[in-house]
């Protein structure tokens, strides 16, 4: 195989510049069709985008022997069924965040891709940025010392109904709003950052009652190798806020999870910034280590339980509830 041949199911705003143009401009990489079931917004994208073939009917693109992986790209209550099809049909599963609206619907993803022998990736494309990457270097080379402790403090405004996804602060659609939508990256970071988990426990309420969805989470999290820390996430607020504070034994980080702003570092008395240039595709470099990796050129995960990690961690804490592993 020289070339990974993708197709997109959902070609929405998601896909207009974080994603579609990364897979037709990366080497051994091709956008090669596109879905959705607006015909007018689909023949616009197509040819926007210098799509070849482009359909309504999400069969022709599972029925084309030329099309290696389905990128799932709907809103989240769809991504279950889309991934299933595919990997039934015999495609790699490329699915956009969250991974699903619960742990039981990631679960039997993983069985039924791994039972058709096809890879499955979920789009926690921040992994592959260098500022996060960076910051992993730094935690364990012992750059600042031993991590103490960490904390993530995450508001921002109470949720606007956005026009281009109104089913955002629709549970059964979106799996349960921000927290699911951006929380799902800023714990997926987190457990990125620090390894795996051994217990999380957290408690979450619909503190300003806009809307029939929790905005408000408070959560900690201790990890395998001791590393414990905690989380504050309120969508209610009257600013925007995102910083993670990590307190080592030599030096503090300071950044943010949801932006590629400066990370700050504190150490021997002197406070320094890096810098990290911006992607005009946000998801690129994640993209080119999943199309390296089906080449045989990288060895990403390929059984996508970092998305369900991620997943189990989100119901826990919008369930109140505490996990074990």
């Amino acid at each position: 195989m020289k070339e990974i041949n993708f197709g997109i199911i959902g070609c929405g705003d998601v896909t207009e510049k974080k994603s579609g143009p990364a897979m037709q401009k990366l080497e051994g990489s091709n956008l090669a069709a596109v879905m959705r079931r607006n015909e007018e917004k689909l023949i616009d994208y197509a040819k926007r985008h210098n799509v070849p073939k482009y359909s309504t009917d999400y069969m022709d693109l599972l029925n084309d022997d030329n099309i290696d992986v389905i990128y799932v790209a709907t809103t989240p209550n769809m991504h279950h069924f889309y991934a299933l099809e595919a990997a039934r049909h015999g495609k790699g599963v490329y699915v956009e965040k969250p991974m699903a609206v619960s742990v039981e619907e990631c679960k039997e993803m993983i069985k039924v891709c791994k039972a058709n022998n096809v890879p499955l990736f979920i789009a926690f494309y921040r992994r592959e940025h260098e500022k996060f990457k960076k910051v992993k270097e730094m935690i364990f080379s012992n750059e600042i010392g031993e991590v103490r402790s960490f904390n993530y403090f995450f508001t921002s405004k109470t949720q606007v109904i956005d026009p281009n996804r109104p089913w955002l602060t629709t549970g059964e659609i979106s799996g349960g709003g921000m927290l699911y939508d951006v929380g799902s990256h800023m714990l997926d970071l987190i457990t990125f950052l620090f390894g795996e988990v051994k217990t999380a426990t957290g408690i979450s309420t619909n503190q300003s009652q806009t809307y029939k969805i929790n905005d408000v989470t408070s959560g900690v999290i201790k990890f395998k190798n001791n590393i414990q820390g905690s989380i504050q996430l309120s969508f209610n607020g009257s600013e925007n806020r995102d910083e993670m504070v990590i307190v080592c034994s030599n030096g503090t980080l300071k950044f943010s999870l949801m932006t590629n702003d400066n990370l700050t570092v504190i150490k021997d008395d002197r406070t320094y910034e890096i810098s990290f240039e911006d992607m005009e595709h946000v998801q690129m470099p994640y993209i080119k280590r999943i199309v390296d990796t089906l080449l045989g050129k990288n060895d990403f995960d390929t059984t996508g339980i970092y998305g369900l990690r991620t997943q189990e961690l989100i119901e826990t804490f919008d369930n109140s509830t505490t996990i074990e592993y």
